[in-house]
């Protein structure tokens, strides 16, 4: 099978795996409520609640994969640029590895991009993969998108310190 057939096989699973995931989720939610009503003592409360968290991350890191085969389509106004990065953060989590954090901002009301979404992440994982690589061991990684004129600018950079390579700037929709 062609790359290109793979990833149209991945596409058209996207939407039936993303509603399976959803009625696995909300079934594991309404459970977990049911425990919390009727958590006996601090014990049983603190593990409805890690249960809680739980959901909440597997939740994040399904969109955020499932993000990559069905990227959210900008359609003739361009690209969310805010909201691809935003999609995009439970997988650079696992990027970094155990331990290692990751700060993203984006404010909402960007320019929207020229760029087609799958370019976008293609181009935040080579950046967060190079400014990962420049963190110091426990370090972290800060994704920073801002406006600028006539598009936005997108930064990766190593935390708690390094040296943060230029902006890359994205090009705004016409």
């Amino acid at each position: 099978m062609t790359a290109e057939r793979m990833a149209a096989e991945l596409t058209a699973f996207a939407r039936p795996v993303r509603h399976e995931a959803n009625n696995l989720l909300a079934a594991l939610g309404g459970t977990i409520e049911i425990l919390l009503r009727g958590a006996a003592n601090e014990r049983d409360l603190a593990r409805v609640q890690r249960m809680q968290e739980a959901t909440r991350r597997i939740e994040a890191l399904l969109k955020s994969y499932l993000s990559l085969a069905a990227p959210p389509d900008g359609g003739p106004e361009g690209t969310d640029a805010p909201q691809v990065l935003k999609l995009l953060e439970p997988l650079l989590v696992l990027l970094l590895g155990p331990g290692r954090s990751v700060e993203v901002i984006a404010p909402p009301r960007l320019r929207r991009l020229a760029m087609p979404a799958p370019e976008l992440q293609a181009l935040v994982f080579r950046l967060a993969r190079e400014a990962a690589a420049a963190a110091p061991p426990q370090g972290g990684l800060r994704l920073t998108m801002d406006a600028a004129p006539g598009g936005v600018s997108l930064r990766a950079a190593p935390t708690p310190a390094g040296t943060a390579p230029p902006a890359v700037f994205l090009p705004a929709a016409p």
